[in-house]
């Protein structure tokens, strides 16, 4: 999504304390006939398939934005690993791929600037000078002249692994774009608003509703602000942790 995810779920606290106090304006002003035990029993029962619906789409959500982020994740971590493995193979190699280490140790830390970059530079996972150190380290490896068994087998495992880093970086590209469709969220705070629209309808105007409203609603506001988190793991109060990328970095320097 466009927003960022700390306007939206500001917004849906806002919408969803606005239909608590609505509703209970409303039930304020609503003829007796209307607040009697039958027509809170037809609210209650419709208001618990709505709320039903919501929890399950809420759950739903959550779980597939943690595996979203999980992943994520799981691939950094993968790559930091490959890039030792590389790295290993390389000293392995022999001297003469010194200058195939050095491209790789200069597309490790520009990876991890891309990923989570320092304060004042901008996120970039599509930088395609990052990806060209890395065409670069492949090219390098290819070049390598092996003169003995062992050195053609490292040269192959090499080219293996490090396609596979790159493939890894064009998988974290494309999950930046997976995103919950704008339709569905809009429908799910629709829902919501229902919700506490209806908590309001029959509840007593006094300080006590005010208060748990409003602390009900900024958990479920939180809910979805970490739902959109998780799904954008690159910035924000969750991102992705380069420790793994950054102990990788320390390896290839030794």
């Amino acid at each position: 999504m466009i927003v960022l995810p700390t306007a939206i779920a500001l917004a849906s606290w806002a919408v969803f304390i606005a239909a608590s106090v609505g509703g209970m304006r409303i039930g304020a002003r609503l003829p007796e006939a209307h607040r009697n035990q039958a027509s809170r029993d037809v609210v209650s029962v419709s208001m618990a398939m709505v709320g039903t619906l919501t929890a399950l789409v809420l759950g739903l959500l959550l779980s597939d934005a943690n595996s979203s982020y999980s992943e994520a994740q799981k691939q950094l971590n993968s790559t930091a690993s490959d890039l030792m493995r590389i790295d290993h193979l390389l000293r392995l190699y022999g001297p003469e791929a010194d200058e195939a280490r050095k491209a790789l140790r200069l597309y490790a830390a520009a990876m991890a600037q891309d990923v989570v970059p320092v304060e004042g530079r901008k996120r970039n996972i599509e930088n395609d000078v990052t990806l060209d150190l890395a065409a670069h380290a492949e090219g390098l490896i290819a070049r390598l002249a092996p003169e003995t068994v062992a050195q053609r087998w490292q040269q192959g495992r090499l080219l293996d692994i490090t396609n596979t880093v790159i493939q890894e970086r064009f998988r974290l590209v494309q999950q930046q774009y997976d995103a919950i469709p704008t339709a569905l969220m809009v429908l799910l705070i629709f829902w919501l608003a229902l919700l506490f629209g209806s908590f309001g309808l029959y509840a007593p105007i006094h300080l006590t509703s005010l208060l748990v409203i409003t602390l009900s609603s900024a958990a479920v506001a939180g809910a979805l602000l970490l739902i959109i988190e998780l799904e954008k793991p690159y910035g924000g109060l969750v991102h992705l942790s380069t420790e793994p990328l950054q102990h990788a970095i320390d390896v290839l320097s030794r």
